[in-house]
């Protein structure tokens, strides 16, 4: 009977250790996916979207809704000739959609200010556009011939005709380096589309769209997709829609 009895204790004592174990994984993997939670911005930010370009290979509209998404930026042109070839489409796709779109310019450093603004605003000519045009700022993909202050001079023209033209501000989009070098002394009146791989992008000045992911997949786009998302509450997002109708 005694050998019985110490017998039950040792197997309670092995159920016990089982039962403790279960509850520290459950406890850990609970922590995990809370950091995860918290530190995705898809989630601490309540307005998500991508950005495209024929890069990203054909897209299936139809499948867009089904991801949640709030909105897209459609690439339209680079330097002062070149047009993307699916922007049309893109364009199409996420007004059949209705998601909520803006085209943007890759600004070639290279090449002269007034052009590009032409090349752009004849891609983008009747196009049903809901979101600002987004000019790209960055030394990626760039190959910098000309000092600093003739590239400020051209992109500062750029600006002011695509904005004279479309009678709305331009959202400019660049990387915290490029930022520093070409506009944060230069355009401290205009909203920053940020990209950052940081927790939380490192410049000195608040940002309106913040693009986190470069490697996204989602089922009905061909390619890998950019993630961003923007600065605010689904009521701001509402309002920021509203305000760029006006």
């Amino acid at each position: 009977m005694v050998y019985i009895f110490a017998d039950m204790k040792r197997k309670q004592k092995r159920i016990n250790r089982i039962g403790i174990s279960i509850l520290l994984f459950a406890a850990a993997a609970m922590v995990w996916l809370a950091v995860r939670y918290i530190s995705d911005p898809h989630h601490r930010y309540l307005i998500w979207g991508i950005d495209v370009s024929a890069h990203t290979g054909d897209i299936k509209w139809n499948k867009m809704s089904a991801h949640g998404i709030d909105f897209v930026f459609i690439k339209a042109s680079e330097g002062e000739t070149r047009k993307d070839k699916n922007f049309r489409a893109n364009v199409k796709g996420a007004n059949q959609t209705g998601i909520p779109a803006g085209a943007y310019h890759f600004f070639n450093f290279n090449r002269n200010g007034a052009r590009q603004a032409a090349n752009f605003l004849s891609a983008i000519s009747k196009a049903k556009l809901t979101l600002p045009p987004v000019v790209d700022v960055e030394e990626w993909g760039n190959v910098v011939r000309r000092k600093r202050k003739y590239i400020i001079s051209d992109l500062k023209t750029f600006i002011r005709i695509v904005e004279q033209s479309t009678r709305q501000k331009v959202l400019i989009y660049t990387n915290k380096d490029t930022y520093k070098l070409y506009v944060k002394d230069n355009f401290p009146e205009h909203n920053i589309w940020i990209c950052s791989f940081d927790h939380n992008p490192e410049i000195d000045r608040p940002w309106t769209f913040w693009q986190y992911h470069h490697e996204g997949r989602l089922n009905g786009i061909q390619g890998k997709v950019d993630y961003n998302v923007f600065y605010g509450s689904k009521l701001e997002w509402k309002q920021y829609l509203k305000e760029l109708k006006r």
